[in-house]
């Protein structure tokens, strides 16, 4: 029975370790993932500000005489500066879904970590029950034989 329980043990540890492998991995993309996302979102903050500055240019260029050719380089890079923002804020969104998928994927992970952790626990605690039972049977024995002798 004690073997069974050892090698129980073992195979749940092993279970629980590569399981523990691939939850670091998942945890390391993650990690990029959020990265990613707040770069791409710093990124998008700097393209508002420039939006707004620029916007703010062209109507001061537009209050007097202006340059014709100043005003359509300033509403060309504006609109350069919106697809610039959509492409990153269709990255964002996609940086979102990968980010739910991966957080799932984790979620999964850890609790089956935590599912083969608990029954190598479950298994480590039912053989000191049996060792301990064991040695309180010869201690039980020791003592029999120890009164039977004394008694003599």
């Amino acid at each position: 029975m004690s073997k069974e329980l050892k090698s129980s043990i073992q195979r749940w540890d092993t279970l629980a370790e590569g399981v523990g492998n691939k939850v670091n991995e998942v945890q390391k993309v993650l990690i990029f993932v959020r990265n990613k996302q707040t770069k791409l979102d710093g990124e998008r903050t700097k393209l508002g500000d420039m939006k707004v500055e620029y916007a703010n240019k062209l109507k001061e260029v537009q209050i007097g005489p202006h340059d014709m050719e100043k005003v359509t380089y300033l509403r060309r890079f504006l609109g350069q500066l919106d697809i610039a923002a959509k492409a990153i804020c269709t990255e964002l969104e996609v940086l979102a879904i990968q980010q739910g998928k991966i957080q799932e994927q984790f979620r999964t992970l850890n609790s089956e970590q935590v599912k083969f952790t608990t029954l190598a626990s479950r298994s480590r605690k039912q053989l000191r029950d049996i060792l301990q039972r064991a040695d309180q049977k010869d201690q039980d024995m020791m003592n029999v034989m120890r009164f039977e002798a004394l008694k003599r």
